[in-house]
């Protein structure tokens, strides 16, 4: 997906929703190798919000910087 489009009938913008409403826990893995963990907030075209379980303020991924998304069981 180009980051100037955003398309939500796209099937991975439908479930990055899914985890937004649901409040999944997520692990995120970065291109520079960092992984964070938290809660999905926000996206756009651009970025997603990630509120981290480790700190009350937000941070903004680029698409472009992630390599994956996975949920992470309840509990971790």
């Amino acid at each position: 997906m180009e980051p100037s489009s955003f398309d939500p009938s796209l099937p991975s913008i439908r479930l990055l929703q899914t985890w937004i409403r649901d409040r999944k826990i997520l692990s995120l893995e970065l291109t520079d190798g960092r992984r964070l963990i938290g809660v999905l907030i926000w996206q756009d075209q651009h970025c997603l919000a990630l509120q981290p379980t480790d700190s009350d303020d937000p941070v903004l991924i680029s698409r472009a910087g992630m390599l994956l998304v996975r949920p992470l069981p309840r509990g971790l």
